[in-house]
């Protein structure tokens, strides 16, 4: 089945002012807004080059009060193409509907007051307007988006709005509302209305940026001619944005993604939430010096940044979906030193830091995907940088680790800002990097052969060997976790996801069952909750140095789940993966995953699902993140099995019998899972 926009509606969340809650976001393509606690706020205005930064640029003010002052709860459902809010207070129903316009920077917001008591009503509403606008192209590489403080404005009479100007940029913002109002000052504008008994009273809020005054104002006219139509004609955008997404003749996209047809409602739910989250980062900004990207967080931090981490986490769905934006992005990647910066910035194009050791396996396992799906092997032979070739790159990043190699025979990958800056143990020989690194060796070993150079096959296995007989000595034997060895060869015991998941989704096949049903025994006992999970079981001896729940004991990273469902499959327990399924669902119901979600164990479920984490201190995890793809690669490859080879060859072997793909792209061929079986169909 092909969703629309309606089929990814979340739950009704319900919370107020003092709830703790991550209000959700909304996009073009282009940039973000977020929700505020109220039914009108927003805030996060943020359209590169253009940037309001976290300035809540519109609150609603109800009988000369602001609104959350009545802590009255307000309920939030998001949906791809809008937001909406309720409450009600004192017999009056309130609802608004908030939308970004595509291919526009302006936000639209349609307010309705129902009056539900049996006598009329008389209410003043005031909408106050904040500016912050500045226009910024340099600096954007920083967690947190630019904006001005010292805006001027001026006052719009006939559109009853205010317009906010940058001192020193060529940067408006247009607020205004589609009615006469009573008054407008520097603080906003006030309406009086009286509603009848049954009666409804609506208007329409917009919130338009650009380079000049005439220029918002021209798109405000242009907005409010049309305003009843706006919502229902950004649904059909929308609907037809994820309709491309598997539409194989569409050209949105340099790829599709496979349809998936199951009865299974929680792998369908998973499936597609995880697309979402991929797609909702494309950024197809005019300013971009690369191009279309793909940004890594949303709607508050590193608006622009593109994370080498989360990109590859969801490097199967770019590989399928949007190859030749992923051979764009390798190639940038090549041409700088991943071994210097985490990513890199769109409008400038130029690396973000400091260095994150998963950087080469990264990059490798991204090459492998790209070239593995597409088979584009002559690219091996191109240069990016101009002078070495990608396959030079590919080498480079595989034998990376030799760099760092100790008398113990394992790479030391340094200190807590290198990896998992949240677990201040994790440091120096950790398990996970050091069985990521065989995996790189093991694909070039296999591309070595493929490639006819045998010499150099057989080197990468002899030292894929070597590593594998090093690692054994951090595995503690009968607990299934595995500890870090420090430069003075003493041992600290780290009790945290990433070794259980990395190690068994890596060299899995290299363990013992024993081994394998120790780790999973751990992860049962001390990581997987009911509807989530914990990164660090609350019985490691670093529980108490963060509360950071993307890392910690507190919650997870959205992207740990759907890892542990591979390494609970590549442990050979397919039946717990599937059976957590049903439960893990109910945390894709607040919109796509969260940078992280608190452990159900620790924090009240939200609708039934795990809570996403705050984006304020000292959480600071967005709303959502790119690395929801590795729910797609969960499916694809977990459940159904899917498993393809250097030479062209595809293959499937489902856990999960109940399902089918169609559409399925492979090196230009198109194929279909029916009945566990895969077949070439074009």
């Amino acid at each position: 089945m092909i969703p629309d926009s309606k089929y990814f509606e979340s739950d009704k969340l319900i919370h107020d002012v003092n709830s703790h809650f991550n209000p959700p976001g909304l996009t073009n393509f282009s940039g973000v807004v977020q929700v505020d606690n109220d039914l009108m706020g927003i805030r996060g205005l943020n359209f590169p080059p253009f940037g309001t930064s976290l300035t809540r640029t519109c609150g609603l003010h109800i009988d000369g009060k602001y609104f959350p002052s009545f802590w009255k709860p307000v309920s939030f459902i998001w949906r791809p193409d809008k937001i909406i809010r309720t409450c009600q207070m004192n017999g009056i129903f309130f609802k608004s509907e908030t939308i970004i316009m595509p291919n526009s920077n302006s936000v639209i917001i349609q307010l309705i007051l129902e009056n539900k008591s049996s006598a009329d009503q008389e209410k003043e509403i005031k909408m106050q307007f904040n500016g912050g606008i500045t226009r910024n192209t340099e600096n954007w590489a920083n967690w947190i988006p630019p904006s001005e403080t010292n805006n001027s404005y001026i006052f719009d009479q006939s559109r009853n709005a205010i317009i906010h100007s940058s001192k020193n940029k060529d940067a408006h913002i247009l607020q205004g509302l589609d009615c006469e109002v009573d008054e407008i000052n520097r603080f906003g504008v006030i309406k009086k209305i009286i509603i009848p008994s049954g009666g409804i009273f609506k208007i329409f809020y917009f919130a338009i940026i650009n380079d000049t005054i005439g220029n918002t104002q021209n798109i405000y006219d242009k907005l409010n001619s049309k305003k009843e139509t706006l919502i229902f004609e950004n649904k059909k955008y929308w609907d037809n944005e994820i309709r491309s997404v598997f539409d194989i003749d569409d050209s949105t996209y340099s790829g599709n993604l496979p349809i998936l047809i199951t009865k299974n409602k929680s792998i369908e739910k998973l499936y597609h939430m995880g697309m979402m989250g991929v797609i909702y980062f494309r950024r197809d900004n005019s300013i971009s010096s690369m191009g279309r990207a793909y940004d890594t967080l949303m709607p508050r931090y590193w608006q622009t940044v593109t994370f080498i981490w989360d990109y590859y986490l969801s490097g199967m769905v770019h590989s399928l979906l949007d190859p030749l934006v992923m051979k764009k992005y390798l190639n940038a990647w090549m041409k700088m030193d991943v071994h210097t910066c985490f990513g890199t910035e769109y409008i400038s194009g130029k690396p973000v830091g400091p260095w994150y050791a998963i950087n080469d396996h990264a990059m490798v396992m991204m090459m492998k995907e790209y070239l593995d799906w597409n088979g584009d092997f002559t690219w091996l032979n191109s240069k990016p940088d101009g002078k070495q070739t990608v396959l030079y790159f590919l080498e480079s990043y595989s034998m990376q680790y030799k760099k760092f190699l100790t008398r113990n025979g394992l790479a030391d990958y340094g200190g807590i800002n290198n990896l998992l800056e949240c677990v201040s143990t994790y440091v120096h020989e950790v398990a996970s990097l050091n069985a990521a690194n065989i995996s790189n060796l093991l694909y070039m070993k296999k591309l070595s052969h493929y490639r006819g150079e045998e010499k150099k096959s057989l080197q990468y296995s002899e030292d894929a060997n070597k590593l594998l007989d090093a690692i054994k000595d951090l595995y503690v034997n009968g607990k299934g976790y595995w500890k870090a060895r420090q430069p003075d060869g003493s041992y600290f015991e780290v009790k945290h996801a990433y070794d259980f998941f990395t190690t068994m989704n890596t060299i899995g096949n290299k363990l013992n069952q024993k081994q394998k049903d120790e780790m999973v025994k751990f992860f049962l006992a001390e990581l997987k909750t009911d509807k989530w999970m914990r990164a660090l079981s609350a019985s490691d001896d670093n529980a108490m140095f963060s509360v950071r729940p993307d890392h910690q004991w507190n919650g997870a990273y959205p992207a740990w789940p759907s890892q542990s469902l591979m390494a609970l499959i590549n442990a050979g327990h397919d039946d717990l993966a599937i059976d957590w399924v049903d439960t893990l669902v109910d945390s894709a119901n607040q919109g796509p995953f969260g940078q992280a979600h608190f452990s159900d164990t620790i924090m009240d479920l939200d609708a039934g699902g795990a809570r996403k984490s705050s984006s304020e201190e000292p959480w600071i995890c967005d709303w959502s993140c790119s690395s929801n793809g590795n729910w797609v690669e969960a499916i694809l490859k977990g459940f159904a099995g899917l498993k393809i080879d250097i030479d062209g060859t595809i293959q499937a072997k489902p856990v999960y019998k109940d399902l089918e793909l169609y559409n399925i792209k492979y090196r230009g061929k198109i194929y279909e899972l029916v009945n566990s079986k895969i077949k070439q169909v074009k």
